[in-house]
Formats: C-alpha cells, sequence, structure tokens
C-alpha cells in the first residue's frame, strides 16, 4: 500500500489499482480502477520517478501497462490507448514506436493499418498482460 496525499487528505491505494494519470501543469488526475479519480499536487514526472513501469505515452498522460485494453495505431503519427475503463488515450507521434514496442506489440511495416487489439484476427498483435474481450 502507498499512501498518497492530496488536497489535505490521505489516500491509501496499491499502485497496481491506478489505470492511468493525467497531468495538468503542476498537479495531476489519478484515475483508479474502481472508478474514481484523486487530484494530487505533484507531477507526472514525480510519478514517473516512482513507479518506472508505468509508460509515459504522451506529456499529460502516464499509464499502466497492465491496464491497457487496445492500441489503434491509424497512421505513422496518430495512435490512441484504450484503456480498461474505455477512456481513450492519445500516444504523441513521436513515443508511437517506444510505446508500442513497451507494450510488446509490433508495428506493421506500412504503419497505415490499425492494430486494434479487439478483433479476434489480429490476436498475435496481443501481449501476454493485456486482456482482449
Amino acid at each position: 500500500m502507498k499512501q498518497l496525499n492530496a488536497a489535505q487528505v490521505q489516500h491509501k491505494f496499491d499502485p497496481q489499482q491506478i489505470m492511468y494519470l493525467v497531468g495538468d501543469v503542476n498537479y495531476c488526475t489519478i484515475y483508479l480502477l474502481n472508478g474514481k479519480a484523486i487530484l494530487s499536487s505533484r507531477t507526472l514526472k514525480w510519478y514517473s520517478d516512482r513507479w518506472p513501469q508505468f509508460i509515459r505515452n504522451h506529456k499529460a498522460h502516464l499509464i499502466n501497462p497492465q491496464h491497457v485494453h487496445s492500441c489503434i495505431v491509424l497512421s505513422s503519427i496518430d495512435a490512441h490507448l484504450i484503456m480498461r475503463n474505455g477512456a481513450r488515450l492519445q500516444i504523441s507521434r513521436r513515443r508511437i514506436y517506444g510505446v508500442t514496442k513497451q507494450l510488446g506489440l509490433e508495428l506493421p511495416k506500412k504503419c497505415c493499418t490499425s492494430t486494434h487489439l479487439l478483433k479476434p484476427e489480429w490476436n498475435s498483435f496481443v501481449p501476454a498482460h493485456i486482456k482482449v474481450a
């Protein structure tokens, strides 16, 4: 259990219960599996230094790779992650290759096709930790 101080309130939770974090200047909102959102006065960098297993997919997002439902790559500059709660988080164009590699996905030679993991015929793109509905 980790302890988080936010707005004079202490929250205790397991970091594995975090789906993703969204940064906004010097604050960030932490989205948990149970649907709660916690506002914290810490930056995303502070959290990424403490939780190295989390992936920085965008300047404003830090994700827990265990809660990624699917990855959609529409082009070499347009890709999104679908989280377990249905949230769609954009991947920065310069981080597409690194994020997909960290998730254990192989991008096709031509990045113009979708690697959406919800279709059964694309199960070869699914790493062991990503669940397919």
